[in-house]
């Protein structure tokens, strides 16, 4: 198989019969303008002639690209095979044919499909809406974990399921972050931690090689920038991995790996262009626009009355007061999904959030916004956890349309999928509630 870095989470894999894109985001930002794309990719149209089959891991608009999706001629859509993971809504699929993909295939959690008679794919549910994509060819096995938090008990689910994985390709350093306020203290922990867990998987699934991808991107707002002092480079990476006597291989953008002949591979030569584009390239640093307070009391009050609908009385009671500095507005409120209200405070009064006025009133605005605004690093929380907490998690379940009140959750789609995702899926469950608690 040949393997052709694109972008962030975009690799473009040849094999002996078909052609894979995965993830493409070619242009503009993600993450309601936090994330620009670092290096810039190299791509045009023409390069989409050979494609048979699309993969989308997930909905996160790094991955699930709009504009770049949009950009795609119909004749492309028209013909294209889409690759997604089968959960418990039609909202996704739903999102692709809206934007004129006309063969959408639905992947079954650990289920292996023969796409091609050559080829055959493999697609794991990992978290609340992560998903991995194994592609197998004439006895090599590649394994895009993406933004997958994969535990050794999954590593383990990926080796029983798919034998020998020969390359892994896994996420290299911070796309988000908990907010934690004194972050000088918690980020270079993230960073060395992320490290250590591509060291994990690679060791657990028995890899040759990792490539480092999925983190090829800088944050790119006033609110945060600091992130881009903390993050891991490929050469950083490489050369722990090569203290551990592990293998790997970095990809520049528009660079080809042939898996038949890696050690062919020059490393040194692409690790020297991200240290000249990390030293020298420019990164524009953009000031969010402002929102009024009215605005983001009409957000707060519409999500709230939604979510009730969906909620019961017990879960809503949890989404409690939190004291919010908007610095950009030269305001603290205190605001309580629970009632929908929005109360501006007096002058000095103490905080438990901090939040430009722009991305609060997005998070709300939006059921994917909570999760936006920890993806994009656009808060920063000094107390209150355990309540903001379930902020996440609600707001998380909600975008999912996983919603708790009874006559929602044991509809028949949701059992279905529950039942599809009990391989493993409550070790992740759990695994994912630890993180939220770090």
């Amino acid at each position: 198989m040949k393997i052709t870095f694109i972008s962030q989470a975009s690799i473009r894999v040849k094999t002996s019969d078909c052609t894979i894109l995965t993830d493409p985001w070619y242009m503009g930002t993600a993450f309601n303008d936090a994330w620009k794309l670092l290096p810039a990719p190299v791509w045009d149209n023409s390069m989409l002639d050979d494609i048979d089959f699309l993969w989308i891991s997930h909905e996160h608009p790094d991955h699930f690209h709009i504009a770049t999706l949009k950009s795609f001629p119909q004749s492309f859509k028209d013909r294209v095979t889409l690759l997604f993971q089968k959960n418990n809504t039609d909202k996704m699929p739903n999102a692709f044919r809206k934007l004129g993909f006309k063969n959408i295939t639905l992947l079954d959690n650990r289920k292996i499909y023969d796409i091609t008679p050559k080829t055959k794919v493999y697609c794991s549910q990992i978290g609340q809406m992560d998903s991995s994509l194994a592609v197998m060819n004439e006895g090599t096995t590649i394994l895009n974990l993406n933004d997958c938090e994969a535990n050794t008990i999954d590593c383990k689910n990926f080796v029983k399921d798919l034998g020998k994985i020969d390359i892994v390709l896994n996420q290299f350093s911070m796309a988000g972050y908990n907010g934690f306020y004194d972050y000088e203290n918690h980020l270079p922990q993230t960073a060395r931690t992320i490290i250590q867990n591509m060291i994990d998987n690679h060791r657990d699934v028995g890899a040759r090689y990792s490539i480092p991808f999925a983190s090829n991107l800088y944050f790119c707002t006033e609110d945060n920038k600091y992130m881009n002092d903390f993050g891991n480079t490929p050469t950083k990476v490489y050369e722990v991995f090569k203290k551990e006597n592990l293998g790997m291989i970095v990809l520049y953008a528009n660079e080809t790996l042939d898996t038949d002949h890696p050690q062919a591979h020059d490393n040194a030569a692409s690790m020297a262009r991200y240290d000249d584009l990390y030293a020298h390239g420019e990164k524009i640093i953009d000031t969010p626009p402002v929102v009024s307070l009215d605005k983001i009391r009409e957000a707060v009050k519409k999500r709230s009355e939604q979510l009730r609908t969906k909620f019961p009385g017990w879960i809503m009671k949890k989404l409690g007061e939190v004291n919010i500095q908007i610095p950009d507005l030269n305001i603290t409120v205190a605001l309580s999904l629970h009632t929908g209200e929005v109360k501006e405070l007096a002058n000095g009064t103490d905080f438990d959030l901090v939040v430009y006025s722009q991305p609060l009133h997005f998070a709300f605005d939006t059921p994917w916004g909570v999760q936006t605004m920890g993806v994009g690093a656009r808060f920063r929380i000094k107390s209150k956890h355990h309540i903001w907490k379930w902020y996440r998690i609600i707001t998380s379940l909600n975008n999912a349309e996983m919603y708790l009140k009874f006559r929602y959750l044991f509809t028949k789609d949701n059992i279905n999928f529950l039942r599809a995702r009990m391989k493993g899926g409550m070790n992740q469950l759990f695994y994912q509630l630890r993180r939220m608690d770090a």
